[in-house]
């Protein structure tokens, strides 16, 4: 039996829970402000007794009913369900509230340290050449791929929480500002109005937090994969270049400009971001505008 294999099993079905338990808790808690429940509201955390007592009444309908094993086991798979439901919802949203942050594509960071070397690459092979030369090139050129898809991986765990964590929390701030002003409004709100606030403002910090995080670990990761592929690169020329060659590969490999790691953008359902959203549509009113033209003319 791999018990360590079952222990990191356990860790991330842990960890796949507790982000969902959070997130759904604090949406139950702030629902259960405009039902009056009694003593479940007045605090940050339910009456213990008041929970004892739902739980007892369950069980005892549940014994009248004679609720057989398979209905209790569907009753707790639509509570995760519902869990899991929230939780996608929230980090869905979170996706399109502005503003996202979109990493620097790996591509982009290996052709800023080999598009010159690759020329003075082929400048060193001559006029001339062979199929396999050009095999073994094909073949480093494949090999960068792989350097950039090992470096995404490496950083793809540590990405995925910061990212999720950013967009959850984007959702949890218009989330909690559109209750906060409901309740204000509404007057129907039975909670503490202060936690409502009080979420609010670990929103916001999280988002800060997060999208600060996110920055921090794409900076990483764009420094990782330039010095992964500046070190493929030069031991590469060592074998294939004369020695003058090597030198000028060397200086062309040196990064040209500090690049950023991340950019903020406003995503859009289907185009991906704004700008590509923005630059079809001025395509689609030119074509409109030249077919008017042309029919005009005609």
């Amino acid at each position: 039996m791999d018990v360590e294999g079952l222990l990191h099993s356990v860790i991330r079905f842990s960890n796949f829970m507790t982000s969902r338990l959070i997130v759904a808790g604090v949406v139950f808690y702030v629902a259960s402000g405009f039902t009056d429940i009694g003593s479940s509201s007045e605090g940050f955390l339910p009456d213990m007794d008041l929970i004892n007592n739902v739980v007892e009444n369950y069980q005892n309908i549940f014994d009248v009913l004679g609720v057989s094993d398979f209905a209790l086991l569907l009753i707790l798979f639509v509570f995760l369900t519902t869990i899991h439901l929230i939780y996608i919802v929230f980090e869905r949203v979170g996706s399109y509230i502005p503003p996202a942050i979109v990493p620097l594509a790996g591509g982009t960071a290996i052709d800023d340290v080999t598009l010159s070397a690759f020329d003075i690459l082929r400048e060193a092979r001559g006029e001339e050449h062979t199929d396999e030369e050009n095999q073994r090139l094909y073949e480093f050129k494949k090999k960068l791929k792989e350097i950039e898809l090992e470096v995404d991986a490496r950083f793809s765990g540590e990405l995925t929480g910061e990212e999720t964590a950013f967009r959850i929390s984007k959702t949890f701030i218009i989330f909690s500002l559109g209750v906060w002003i409901y309740a204000m409004l509404a007057g129907t709100y039975t909670g503490d109005k202060n936690i409502l606030l009080i979420i609010l403002t670990l929103s916001i910090l999280t988002a800060l937090y997060t999208s600060f995080a996110i920055f921090r670990s794409n900076h990483s990761r764009i420094s990782s994969l330039r010095e992964d592929v500046i070190y493929q690169f030069t031991g590469f020329a060592r074998i294939w270049a004369a020695e003058e060659y090597q030198r000028r590969i060397a200086d062309a490999c040196a990064p040209s400009r500090e690049l950023k790691p991340a950019a903020f953008a406003v995503l859009v359902p289907v185009y991906g971001t704004l700008d590509v959203f923005l630059e079809d549509w001025r395509r689609w009113r030119r074509l409109r505008r030249l077919k008017r033209l042309r029919g005009t003319n005609g």
